[in-house]
């Protein structure tokens, strides 16, 4: 048996200074009513496009493993950023099931992650029945149906933005605090 339709997955631990980015956000939700897109309950910032001070180094580092991504994709043209926002999910907050139209890359870096705040969970949109999953011993890249990336601090996860993926809900009385991003050309 071989694969065929093989999607990717691609994470980083960088090694940012988390507290200076937090204050960003948190300073920025003072002066950012938000938007509901995919949030239930926290906030999400309105779409940014350019880079602000305190999150060059950020995106110094995501461009180096977006470039990665376009090697290993055999891309002829260069991703760009295209936009990026923040997120504070709080105790019971949660994203629903979702994708990122209009762009071929999109990615996550974690700012702030206490304990029991939910896992990242991507949706096998290829996947067979529910009958099919009664039967299977163990599950494995052909047949499971969700695969779930539990988030660290710093943290940063490249994915196809074509894949359904949500955020469990924040079982922590702290805050859980993101960065989410799209990439296309």
């Amino acid at each position: 048996m071989f694969s065929i339709f093989s999607s990717y997955l691609q994470d980083n631990l960088f090694d940012l200074n988390t507290k200076k980015i937090k204050k960003e956000i948190l300073n920025m939700k003072t002066k950012n009513k938000g938007v509901i897109l995919s949030n239930y309950g926290g906030w999400q910032s309105n779409p940014l496009k350019k880079v602000l001070k305190n999150f060059i180094d950020l995106f110094d580092k995501i461009n180096t493993d977006v470039k990665e991504v376009e090697k290993n994709l055999g891309l002829e043209k260069k991703l760009i950023l295209k936009n990026y926002w923040c997120n504070i999910n709080y105790l019971g907050c949660f994203n629903r099931p979702h994708t990122h139209p209009d762009s071929v890359l999109s990615g996550v870096y974690y700012v702030n992650i206490p304990k029991n705040s939910g896992n990242l969970i991507f949706e096998n949109f290829t996947t067979h029945t529910e009958t099919t999953y009664r039967f299977v011993k163990k599950y494995n890249q052909y047949n499971s149906p969700k695969w779930a990336v539990m988030p660290k601090e710093n943290l940063c996860v490249l994915f196809p933005s074509y894949l359904i993926h949500y955020v469990e809900p924040n079982l922590s009385n702290e805050e859980r605090i993101s960065i989410s991003f799209n990439y296309g050309f």
